[in-house]
Protein backbone atom coordinates (compact mmCIF):
# COMPACT_ATOMS: atom_id res chain seq x y z
CA UNK A 1 0.00 0.00 0.00
CA UNK A 2 1.59 3.58 -1.20
CA UNK A 3 2.20 5.73 2.31
CA UNK A 4 3.60 9.46 2.12
CA UNK A 5 5.49 8.89 5.28
CA UNK A 6 8.73 7.47 5.77
CA UNK A 7 10.15 5.53 8.99
CA UNK A 8 13.47 6.31 10.32
CA UNK A 9 14.12 2.12 11.28
CA UNK A 10 17.06 1.18 8.83
CA UNK A 11 16.25 -2.25 6.89
CA UNK A 12 18.92 -5.05 8.25
CA UNK A 13 21.60 -4.83 5.65
CA UNK A 14 25.99 -4.09 5.31
CA UNK A 15 26.79 -0.63 5.65
CA UNK A 16 28.06 1.15 2.46
CA UNK A 17 32.17 2.60 2.61
CA UNK A 18 32.08 5.80 1.41
CA UNK A 19 32.11 6.88 -2.10
CA UNK A 20 32.26 3.62 -3.57
CA UNK A 21 30.30 1.38 -0.97
CA UNK A 22 27.24 1.43 -3.30
CA UNK A 23 28.77 1.04 -6.30
CA UNK A 24 30.78 -2.00 -4.69
CA UNK A 25 27.64 -3.40 -3.20
CA UNK A 26 26.34 -3.13 -7.19
CA UNK A 27 29.14 -4.66 -8.93
CA UNK A 28 28.93 -7.68 -6.29
CA UNK A 29 25.02 -8.03 -7.39
CA UNK A 30 25.81 -8.00 -10.80
CA UNK A 31 28.51 -9.91 -10.80
CA UNK A 32 27.63 -12.89 -8.58
CA UNK A 33 23.79 -12.27 -8.53
CA UNK A 34 22.71 -15.55 -7.02
CA UNK A 35 25.84 -15.95 -4.42
CA UNK A 36 24.95 -12.54 -3.13
CA UNK A 37 21.16 -12.52 -2.56
CA UNK A 38 22.00 -15.95 -1.02
CA UNK A 39 24.21 -14.28 1.29
CA UNK A 40 22.20 -11.66 2.67
CA UNK A 41 18.71 -14.26 2.95
CA UNK A 42 20.91 -16.41 5.06
CA UNK A 43 22.78 -13.42 7.23
CA UNK A 44 19.79 -10.78 7.07
CA UNK A 45 16.42 -12.56 6.94
CA UNK A 46 13.80 -12.13 4.28
CA UNK A 47 13.79 -8.70 4.15
CA UNK A 48 17.40 -6.58 3.47
CA UNK A 49 18.74 -3.98 1.79
CA UNK A 50 21.35 -1.18 1.62
CA UNK A 51 20.10 2.37 1.88
CA UNK A 52 21.91 5.52 1.78
CA UNK A 53 20.64 8.65 1.53
CA UNK A 54 17.31 8.57 -0.11
CA UNK A 55 18.27 5.65 -1.92
CA UNK A 56 16.98 2.43 -1.30
CA UNK A 57 18.20 -0.76 -2.69
CA UNK A 58 15.96 -3.87 -1.39
CA UNK A 59 15.93 -7.51 -1.22
CA UNK A 60 13.03 -9.47 -0.14
CA UNK A 61 12.14 -13.05 -0.12
CA UNK A 62 9.11 -15.56 0.66
CA UNK A 63 5.46 -16.15 -0.92
CA UNK A 64 4.41 -12.78 0.69
CA UNK A 65 6.95 -10.52 -0.32
CA UNK A 66 6.62 -12.49 -3.79
CA UNK A 67 2.96 -11.73 -4.25
CA UNK A 68 3.53 -7.75 -3.46
CA UNK A 69 5.77 -7.45 -5.83
CA UNK A 70 4.25 -9.45 -8.62
CA UNK A 71 0.43 -9.07 -8.13
CA UNK A 72 0.84 -5.31 -8.44
CA UNK A 73 2.43 -4.48 -11.66
CA UNK A 74 0.89 -0.53 -11.77
CA UNK A 75 3.32 -0.10 -8.32
CA UNK A 76 6.18 -2.04 -9.35
CA UNK A 77 7.48 -1.59 -12.63
CA UNK A 78 10.45 -4.19 -14.45
CA UNK A 79 13.68 -3.09 -14.50
CA UNK A 80 14.47 -5.85 -17.13
CA UNK A 81 17.79 -4.03 -19.61
CA UNK A 82 18.61 -5.15 -23.03
CA UNK A 83 21.07 -3.18 -24.93
CA UNK A 84 19.63 -1.71 -27.96
CA UNK A 85 21.86 0.11 -30.91
CA UNK A 86 22.49 3.83 -30.23
CA UNK A 87 20.47 5.35 -32.72
CA UNK A 88 17.42 3.84 -31.96
CA UNK A 89 18.15 3.29 -27.91
CA UNK A 90 15.39 6.18 -27.27
CA UNK A 91 13.30 4.57 -29.75
CA UNK A 92 13.16 1.15 -28.36
CA UNK A 93 13.71 1.93 -25.03
CA UNK A 94 10.92 -0.41 -22.82
CA UNK A 95 9.74 -2.20 -26.22
CA UNK A 96 10.62 -5.36 -25.19
CA UNK A 97 7.14 -7.06 -23.17
CA UNK A 98 10.35 -8.03 -20.47
CA UNK A 99 10.85 -4.64 -19.67
CA UNK A 100 7.12 -2.68 -20.71
CA UNK A 101 5.45 -1.43 -17.95
CA UNK A 102 1.68 0.16 -17.42
CA UNK A 103 -0.42 0.56 -20.35
CA UNK A 104 1.97 -0.14 -23.33
CA UNK A 105 2.76 -3.56 -21.47
CA UNK A 106 -1.12 -4.61 -21.20
CA UNK A 107 -1.87 -4.08 -24.87
CA UNK A 108 1.30 -5.53 -26.11
CA UNK A 109 0.52 -8.42 -24.01
CA UNK A 110 -3.29 -8.67 -25.36
CA UNK A 111 -1.84 -8.37 -28.68
CA UNK A 112 0.73 -11.24 -28.58
CA UNK A 113 -1.45 -13.61 -26.64
CA UNK A 114 -2.73 -15.51 -29.34
CA UNK A 115 0.53 -16.63 -30.78
CA UNK A 116 0.79 -18.31 -27.23
CA UNK A 117 -2.47 -20.22 -26.76
CA UNK A 118 -2.61 -23.48 -26.57
CA UNK A 119 -3.98 -24.65 -29.51
CA UNK A 120 -1.10 -22.20 -31.50
CA UNK A 121 1.20 -23.65 -29.33
CA UNK A 122 -0.14 -27.31 -30.54
CA UNK A 123 0.56 -26.30 -34.08
CA UNK A 124 4.03 -25.28 -33.45
CA UNK A 125 4.52 -29.20 -31.89
CA UNK A 126 5.72 -30.52 -35.36
CA UNK A 127 8.40 -28.33 -35.69
CA UNK A 128 9.55 -28.91 -31.92
CA UNK A 129 9.23 -32.69 -32.59
CA UNK A 130 11.26 -32.49 -36.45
CA UNK A 131 14.11 -30.78 -34.69
CA UNK A 132 14.55 -33.07 -32.18
CA UNK A 133 14.21 -35.72 -33.96
CA UNK A 134 16.97 -34.25 -36.07
CA UNK A 135 19.77 -34.01 -32.90
CA UNK A 136 18.86 -37.85 -31.56
CA UNK A 137 19.69 -39.41 -35.35
CA UNK A 138 22.70 -37.51 -35.22
CA UNK A 139 24.11 -38.94 -32.32
CA UNK A 140 25.22 -42.53 -32.09
CA UNK A 141 25.69 -44.80 -28.71
CA UNK A 142 28.79 -44.19 -26.57
CA UNK A 143 29.32 -40.49 -27.70
CA UNK A 144 30.86 -37.82 -26.07
CA UNK A 145 28.68 -34.26 -26.00
CA UNK A 146 28.24 -31.00 -24.21
CA UNK A 147 24.58 -31.66 -23.37
CA UNK A 148 24.44 -28.11 -22.78
CA UNK A 149 25.48 -27.02 -25.72
CA UNK A 150 23.56 -29.62 -27.88
CA UNK A 151 20.20 -28.50 -25.77
CA UNK A 152 21.21 -24.63 -26.87
CA UNK A 153 21.59 -25.45 -30.37
CA UNK A 154 18.30 -27.41 -30.37
CA UNK A 155 15.89 -24.89 -28.64
CA UNK A 156 17.81 -22.20 -30.81
CA UNK A 157 16.60 -24.02 -33.79
CA UNK A 158 12.95 -24.69 -32.81
CA UNK A 159 12.71 -20.91 -31.68
CA UNK A 160 14.04 -19.56 -34.65
CA UNK A 161 11.94 -21.82 -36.33
CA UNK A 162 8.55 -21.22 -34.67
CA UNK A 163 9.18 -17.03 -33.80
CA UNK A 164 10.53 -16.13 -36.96
CA UNK A 165 9.77 -19.21 -39.27
CA UNK A 166 13.77 -19.93 -40.37
CA UNK A 167 15.17 -22.97 -40.41
CA UNK A 168 18.58 -23.39 -39.06
CA UNK A 169 19.52 -27.06 -40.26
CA UNK A 170 20.32 -25.91 -43.66
CA UNK A 171 22.26 -23.15 -42.39
CA UNK A 172 22.74 -20.51 -39.57
CA UNK A 173 20.90 -17.80 -40.58
CA UNK A 174 21.80 -13.93 -40.26
CA UNK A 175 19.06 -13.50 -37.32
CA UNK A 176 20.06 -16.88 -35.05
CA UNK A 177 23.50 -16.25 -35.70
CA UNK A 178 23.08 -12.00 -34.25
CA UNK A 179 21.24 -13.08 -31.60
CA UNK A 180 23.63 -16.28 -30.84
CA UNK A 181 26.36 -13.48 -31.18
CA UNK A 182 24.98 -11.01 -28.73
CA UNK A 183 24.15 -13.60 -26.02
CA UNK A 184 28.16 -14.95 -26.28
CA UNK A 185 28.50 -11.28 -26.19
CA UNK A 186 27.63 -11.17 -22.67
CA UNK A 187 25.10 -8.47 -23.18
CA UNK A 188 23.69 -9.23 -19.50
CA UNK A 189 27.42 -8.77 -18.42
CA UNK A 190 28.90 -6.71 -15.15
CA UNK A 191 31.38 -5.03 -18.04
CA UNK A 192 28.52 -4.00 -20.21
CA UNK A 193 26.06 -2.74 -17.64
CA UNK A 194 28.59 -1.09 -15.63
CA UNK A 195 30.78 0.56 -18.17
CA UNK A 196 28.62 1.86 -20.89
CA UNK A 197 31.20 3.08 -23.14
CA UNK A 198 30.78 3.29 -27.00
CA UNK A 199 34.38 3.02 -28.20
CA UNK A 200 36.14 0.41 -30.42
CA UNK A 201 37.24 -2.78 -28.47
CA UNK A 202 34.87 -2.05 -25.57
CA UNK A 203 32.38 -5.19 -24.79
CA UNK A 204 29.60 -2.21 -24.59
CA UNK A 205 30.60 -1.22 -28.63
CA UNK A 206 30.69 -4.82 -29.56
CA UNK A 207 26.93 -5.27 -28.22
CA UNK A 208 25.82 -2.20 -29.94
CA UNK A 209 27.34 -3.24 -33.28
CA UNK A 210 25.65 -6.76 -33.09
CA UNK A 211 22.24 -5.05 -32.03
CA UNK A 212 22.39 -3.10 -35.09
CA UNK A 213 22.99 -6.05 -37.08
CA UNK A 214 20.02 -8.20 -35.32
CA UNK A 215 17.67 -4.77 -36.45
CA UNK A 216 18.42 -4.83 -39.93
CA UNK A 217 17.91 -8.50 -40.15
CA UNK A 218 14.34 -8.42 -38.41
CA UNK A 219 13.50 -5.49 -40.37
CA UNK A 220 14.62 -7.48 -44.08
CA UNK A 221 12.72 -10.74 -42.45
CA UNK A 222 9.57 -7.98 -41.49
CA UNK A 223 9.59 -6.90 -45.22
CA UNK A 224 9.67 -10.41 -46.31
CA UNK A 225 6.26 -11.35 -44.68
CA UNK A 226 4.47 -8.58 -45.46
CA UNK A 227 5.02 -9.05 -49.27
CA UNK A 228 4.53 -12.85 -48.71
CA UNK A 229 1.60 -13.06 -46.10
CA UNK A 230 -0.11 -16.60 -47.26
CA UNK A 231 0.67 -19.47 -45.48
CA UNK A 232 2.69 -18.34 -42.58
CA UNK A 233 1.97 -19.17 -38.97
CA UNK A 234 5.48 -18.41 -36.71
CA UNK A 235 5.29 -16.33 -33.81
CA UNK A 236 6.51 -13.09 -35.90
CA UNK A 237 4.10 -13.18 -38.64
CA UNK A 238 1.03 -13.58 -36.18
CA UNK A 239 2.42 -10.18 -34.71
CA UNK A 240 2.40 -8.67 -37.86
CA UNK A 241 -1.44 -8.92 -38.05
CA UNK A 242 -2.25 -9.12 -34.47
CA UNK A 243 -4.67 -5.89 -33.99
CA UNK A 244 -6.75 -4.64 -30.38
CA UNK A 245 -10.09 -3.81 -30.24
CA UNK A 246 -9.35 -0.26 -31.69
CA UNK A 247 -7.40 -1.62 -34.69
CA UNK A 248 -4.16 -0.65 -32.86
CA UNK A 249 -1.24 -3.16 -34.25
CA UNK A 250 2.62 -2.98 -33.51
CA UNK A 251 4.96 -0.84 -35.21
CA UNK A 252 8.13 -2.15 -36.94
CA UNK A 253 10.39 -1.04 -33.31
CA UNK A 254 7.73 -3.20 -31.40
CA UNK A 255 8.17 -5.83 -33.40
CA UNK A 256 11.85 -6.37 -33.59
CA UNK A 257 11.69 -5.25 -29.83
CA UNK A 258 9.60 -8.55 -28.73
CA UNK A 259 11.16 -10.64 -31.53
CA UNK A 260 14.40 -9.90 -29.60
CA UNK A 261 12.98 -10.70 -25.77
CA UNK A 262 10.92 -13.52 -26.84
CA UNK A 263 14.09 -15.61 -28.45
CA UNK A 264 16.23 -15.05 -25.19
CA UNK A 265 13.66 -15.61 -22.19
CA UNK A 266 12.54 -18.58 -24.47
CA UNK A 267 15.84 -19.77 -25.78
CA UNK A 268 17.69 -19.67 -22.59
CA UNK A 269 15.27 -20.70 -20.33
CA UNK A 270 14.22 -23.64 -22.37
CA UNK A 271 17.93 -25.20 -22.92
CA UNK A 272 18.64 -24.70 -19.41
CA UNK A 273 15.89 -26.49 -17.90
CA UNK A 274 16.36 -29.46 -20.43
CA UNK A 275 20.41 -29.70 -19.33
CA UNK A 276 19.27 -29.45 -15.43
CA UNK A 277 17.03 -31.78 -16.09
CA UNK A 278 18.79 -34.16 -17.49
CA UNK A 279 21.54 -33.53 -15.15
CA UNK A 280 19.16 -34.14 -12.26
CA UNK A 281 18.61 -37.70 -13.48
CA UNK A 282 21.53 -39.28 -13.75
CA UNK A 283 22.09 -38.50 -10.17
CA UNK A 284 19.05 -40.16 -9.52
CA UNK A 285 18.69 -43.38 -10.83
CA UNK A 286 15.19 -44.29 -9.30
CA UNK A 287 13.60 -41.18 -10.56
CA UNK A 288 15.21 -42.19 -14.05
CA UNK A 289 13.90 -45.63 -14.23
CA UNK A 290 10.65 -44.50 -13.37
CA UNK A 291 10.02 -41.99 -16.06
CA UNK A 292 11.26 -44.66 -18.36
CA UNK A 293 8.96 -46.91 -17.36
CA UNK A 294 5.90 -44.54 -17.86
CA UNK A 295 7.07 -43.73 -20.97
CA UNK A 296 7.02 -46.81 -22.67
CA UNK A 297 4.01 -48.01 -20.75
CA UNK A 298 2.31 -44.68 -22.37
CA UNK A 299 4.19 -44.37 -25.67
CA UNK A 300 5.88 -47.58 -26.46
CA UNK A 301 8.72 -46.03 -28.49
CA UNK A 302 6.76 -43.77 -30.53
CA UNK A 303 6.64 -40.17 -30.89
CA UNK A 304 4.50 -38.52 -28.43
CA UNK A 305 1.31 -36.71 -29.33
CA UNK A 306 -0.17 -33.98 -27.75
CA UNK A 307 -3.02 -35.89 -25.93
CA UNK A 308 -0.14 -38.73 -24.69
CA UNK A 309 1.88 -35.76 -23.28
CA UNK A 310 -0.65 -34.70 -21.10
CA UNK A 311 -0.38 -38.69 -19.27
CA UNK A 312 3.02 -38.23 -18.39
CA UNK A 313 2.69 -37.72 -14.96
CA UNK A 314 5.97 -38.90 -13.55
CA UNK A 315 7.95 -36.70 -16.32
CA UNK A 316 6.10 -33.44 -15.49
CA UNK A 317 6.97 -34.44 -11.68
CA UNK A 318 9.98 -34.08 -12.64
CA UNK A 319 10.56 -31.41 -14.90
CA UNK A 320 8.63 -29.23 -11.83
CA UNK A 321 10.70 -30.61 -9.24
CA UNK A 322 13.72 -29.89 -11.58
CA UNK A 323 12.34 -26.74 -12.36
CA UNK A 324 11.90 -25.93 -8.29
CA UNK A 325 15.56 -27.27 -7.00
CA UNK A 326 17.53 -25.31 -10.52
CA UNK A 327 14.98 -22.94 -12.02
CA UNK A 328 16.39 -20.98 -14.78
CA UNK A 329 14.84 -17.68 -14.23
CA UNK A 330 16.48 -17.64 -10.51
CA UNK A 331 15.95 -14.19 -9.63
CA UNK A 332 13.82 -10.62 -10.78
CA UNK A 333 13.94 -6.79 -10.43
CA UNK A 334 11.37 -4.06 -9.77
CA UNK A 335 11.05 -1.00 -9.38
CA UNK A 336 8.65 1.38 -7.13
CA UNK A 337 6.54 3.96 -8.78
CA UNK A 338 5.51 5.41 -5.41
CA UNK A 339 6.10 5.71 -1.95
CA UNK A 340 5.08 2.12 -0.67
CA UNK A 341 5.14 -0.45 2.39
CA UNK A 342 7.30 -3.83 2.30
CA UNK A 343 6.77 -5.34 5.94
CA UNK A 344 7.37 -3.08 8.97
CA UNK A 345 9.44 -0.40 6.84
CA UNK A 346 8.00 2.48 4.33
CA UNK A 347 10.23 3.15 0.93
CA UNK A 348 10.06 5.86 -1.17
CA UNK A 349 9.22 6.03 -4.82
CA UNK A 350 12.23 4.37 -7.41
CA UNK A 351 13.15 1.76 -4.22
CA UNK A 352 14.68 -1.45 -6.62
CA UNK A 353 13.52 -4.24 -4.87
CA UNK A 354 15.20 -7.69 -5.83
CA UNK A 355 13.46 -11.05 -4.87
CA UNK A 356 14.82 -14.73 -5.99
CA UNK A 357 12.66 -17.38 -6.92
CA UNK A 358 15.83 -19.97 -6.17
CA UNK A 359 15.24 -18.72 -2.39
CA UNK A 360 11.68 -19.10 -2.14
CA UNK A 361 11.93 -22.38 -3.84
CA UNK A 362 14.39 -23.36 -1.30
CA UNK A 363 12.68 -22.36 1.53
CA UNK A 364 12.16 -25.08 3.92
CA UNK A 365 9.18 -24.17 5.90
CA UNK A 366 8.02 -24.48 2.11
CA UNK A 367 9.78 -27.51 0.67
CA UNK A 368 10.88 -30.31 2.97
CA UNK A 369 14.79 -30.89 2.24
CA UNK A 370 14.24 -28.01 -0.26
CA UNK A 371 17.94 -29.04 -1.35
CA UNK A 372 17.19 -32.13 -2.49
CA UNK A 373 15.70 -34.03 -5.58
CA UNK A 374 12.68 -35.51 -4.48
CA UNK A 375 9.76 -35.51 -7.69
CA UNK A 376 7.83 -37.69 -5.59
CA UNK A 377 6.57 -34.65 -3.34
CA UNK A 378 4.51 -33.54 -6.10
CA UNK A 379 2.14 -36.08 -5.34
CA UNK A 380 1.08 -34.19 -2.20
CA UNK A 381 1.87 -30.85 -2.28
CA UNK A 382 0.23 -28.03 -4.61
CA UNK A 383 2.13 -24.31 -3.54
CA UNK A 384 0.68 -21.07 -4.09
CA UNK A 385 1.71 -19.19 -7.51
CA UNK A 386 4.00 -17.37 -5.29
CA UNK A 387 5.31 -20.65 -3.12
CA UNK A 388 6.66 -22.06 -6.75
CA UNK A 389 7.13 -19.63 -9.96
CA UNK A 390 9.69 -20.75 -12.79
CA UNK A 391 7.46 -18.48 -14.52
CA UNK A 392 6.58 -15.71 -12.53
CA UNK A 393 3.43 -15.18 -11.17
CA UNK A 394 0.51 -12.14 -11.62
CA UNK A 395 -0.26 -10.09 -14.15
CA UNK A 396 3.16 -10.38 -15.75
CA UNK A 397 3.81 -14.04 -15.74
CA UNK A 398 5.49 -15.59 -18.63
CA UNK A 399 3.51 -15.71 -21.67
CA UNK A 400 5.47 -18.29 -23.18
CA UNK A 401 5.05 -20.44 -20.05
CA UNK A 402 2.77 -23.22 -22.19
CA UNK A 403 4.98 -23.10 -25.40
CA UNK A 404 8.34 -23.97 -22.96
CA UNK A 405 6.13 -26.83 -21.17
CA UNK A 406 5.15 -28.00 -24.20
CA UNK A 407 8.97 -28.22 -25.90
CA UNK A 408 10.66 -29.32 -23.02
CA UNK A 409 8.07 -32.48 -22.28
CA UNK A 410 8.46 -33.35 -26.14
CA UNK A 411 12.46 -33.18 -26.33
CA UNK A 412 12.91 -35.17 -22.68
CA UNK A 413 10.35 -38.12 -23.95
CA UNK A 414 11.65 -38.73 -27.40
CA UNK A 415 15.40 -38.53 -26.32
CA UNK A 416 14.67 -40.73 -22.99
CA UNK A 417 13.22 -42.99 -25.01
CA UNK A 418 16.12 -43.40 -27.45
CA UNK A 419 19.00 -42.59 -25.16
CA UNK A 420 20.20 -43.12 -21.60
CA UNK A 421 22.65 -39.60 -21.05
CA UNK A 422 25.30 -40.78 -18.28
CA UNK A 423 28.29 -38.10 -16.81
CA UNK A 424 31.53 -39.90 -16.18
CA UNK A 425 32.70 -40.16 -12.20
CA UNK A 426 34.02 -36.68 -11.62
CA UNK A 427 33.24 -34.99 -13.63
CA UNK A 428 32.71 -31.31 -12.69
CA UNK A 429 29.55 -29.72 -13.20
CA UNK A 430 29.52 -25.69 -12.24
CA UNK A 431 26.35 -23.36 -12.42
CA UNK A 432 27.09 -19.54 -13.16
CA UNK A 433 24.48 -16.81 -13.68
CA UNK A 434 23.83 -15.44 -17.12
CA UNK A 435 20.28 -14.50 -18.04
CA UNK A 436 19.49 -17.61 -16.52
CA UNK A 437 20.81 -19.81 -14.07
CA UNK A 438 23.05 -21.97 -16.67
CA UNK A 439 25.27 -24.73 -16.27
CA UNK A 440 29.18 -23.86 -17.65
CA UNK A 441 28.82 -26.86 -19.97
CA UNK A 442 27.99 -30.26 -19.34
CA UNK A 443 29.74 -33.75 -20.28
CA UNK A 444 27.72 -37.01 -21.00
CA UNK A 445 28.12 -39.83 -22.67
CA UNK A 446 25.17 -40.76 -24.65
CA UNK A 447 24.33 -44.33 -24.52
CA UNK A 448 21.21 -46.43 -25.89
CA UNK A 449 18.58 -46.78 -23.30
CA UNK A 450 19.28 -50.10 -21.94
CA UNK A 451 18.05 -49.14 -18.49
CA UNK A 452 21.27 -49.31 -16.80
CA UNK A 453 20.58 -46.51 -14.51
CA UNK A 454 23.90 -46.14 -11.94
CA UNK A 455 24.66 -43.31 -10.08
CA UNK A 456 28.31 -41.15 -10.49
CA UNK A 457 29.70 -38.92 -8.44
CA UNK A 458 30.71 -35.82 -9.78
CA UNK A 459 32.73 -32.72 -8.51
CA UNK A 460 32.05 -28.66 -8.99
CA UNK A 461 30.24 -25.76 -7.74
CA UNK A 462 26.66 -27.58 -8.46
CA UNK A 463 26.88 -28.89 -4.89
CA UNK A 464 26.26 -25.22 -3.52
CA UNK A 465 22.66 -25.42 -4.47
CA UNK A 466 21.90 -29.15 -4.57
CA UNK A 467 21.79 -31.95 -2.46
CA UNK A 468 23.53 -34.59 -3.67
CA UNK A 469 23.96 -37.66 -1.40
Amino acid sequence: MATASFATRVIPGPTPLPLVGRALQSYKLLHDPLRYLRHHYQTYGPLSGIQRGDTSSIFAFGPEYNRILLSNATLFYTIFETITPKRSKERRRGIGLLNMNGEQHRQQRKLMMPAFHRKQVEGYCADMVSYTEAMLSRWRPGQQLDMAEEMRELTMRIAVKTLFGLDLAHGVHGVGESLRLLLDAGVFSPAVAMFPIDLPGTPYHRVLRLGEWFEREIMELIAIKRANPADQHDVLATLLHARDEEGGKMSDMELIGQANTLFIAGHETSSNALTWTLFLLTQHPGDFADVVDELDGVLGGATPSVAQIGKLHKLEQVIKESMRLLPPAALTSRISTAPFELGPYSLPKDTIVTFGQYITHHMPELYTEPDKFIPRRWETIDPSPYEYLPFGAGPRMCIGATFAMTEIKLVLAMLLQRYRPAVQVGTQIDWHMRVTLAPRSMPMAVEAQDRQFTKQPVGGNIHELVDLR
